[in-house]
Parts: C-alpha cells; structure tokens; sequence
C-alpha cells in the first residue's frame, strides 16, 4: 500500500491570498522557499536556543500563511522545545524540518515547470 504525502503547502490557499497569476504565485513560492531556507540555516548553525526558536518562530508564521501544514507543526513543535531550552530535541525535529524543506524546494520546482 502507497502512502502518499499531501503537498507541502496548500497552493489554493496562496491563489485566494495572491490571486491566480502565474508570476505572483511564482514570486511568493520563491519568497516563502528563501525564508523556510534562511530559518533552517540559521538553526542548523546555533546552539543558541533562543535564535532557534526565533527562526522557527518566523517560520511558523510564515508556514501557517501559506497552509504549510507540516512545516508549521515542525516549527512550532522546534520553537516550544527551543523556548524549554530542550536543545537535543529541537536537533532531533531539525532532521525533520531540513527533509519537510528539501520537500516543499521540490514542490516549488514543479510548479514553475
């Protein structure tokens, strides 16, 4: 049996948001995948709590917009742990979010085919 993942974010959402253009929705995908790789390499490169769980924080909020389910769970879930000063289970959830990342670069990928 084939367990397939939903789509890393919901694109209705961001046509309901930034209407149907091709180009606008292209920019924001970009924008959104520039900020989702700004946050992961700002975690991967700390110990510091505090920047982790501001960059995941920033994530949420931006993940949340776009109806990025998992990367918004993953984020907040990196965040609350961050913010407990829990750094072995935010390096744990980071593993995660980088593969929720590689996912939604792809997805981004095709859709600008």
């Amino acid at each position: 049996m084939t367990h397939e993942l939903p789509p890393p974010y919901d694109r209705a959402k961001l046509v309901e948001l930034f209407g149907d253009d091709p180009k606008t929705l292209a920019e924001v995908e970009r924008d959104f995948l520039d900020t989702a790789r700004g946050a992961e390499r700002e975690i991967r490169g700390t110990v510091d709590c505090t920047v982790i769980a501001r960059a995941a924080h920033r994530l949420k909020g931006a993940s949340g917009m776009i109806g990025a389910v998992t990367l918004h769970r993953l984020s907040e879930t990196i965040e609350r742990t961050a913010k407990a000063e829990d750094l072995a289970s935010a390096r744990r959830l980071f593993d995660l979010l980088s593969q929720e990342v590689r996912r939604l670069a792809e997805h981004v990928g095709q859709n600008a085919a």
